[in-house]
């Protein structure tokens, strides 16, 4: 099951996150606005895994993609 993939907080709407101070793995995502709490940010980031991979297939198969700078 995937998690939806807004960025957007579900409270108010906003885009910007905070991420406060605290030890590595074990800290909190929150809302900049509103101080709605994401969760931790690991599962946030396993949230949006799924999202990550279908724009990088999407870009390696894209028509006329190059790589080359």
């Amino acid at each position: 099951m995937q998690a939806p993939t807004s960025p957007d907080c579900p409270d108010c709407g906003s885009r910007a996150k905070r991420f406060p101070p605290g030890r590595e793995g074990q800290y909190h995502v929150f809302c900049e606005d509103c101080g709605h709490d994401f969760g931790r940010y690991d599962r946030l980031v396993s949230n949006y895994r799924h999202t990550l991979d279908e724009l990088e297939a999407h870009l390696e198969t894209a028509p006329g993609a190059s790589r080359d700078t």
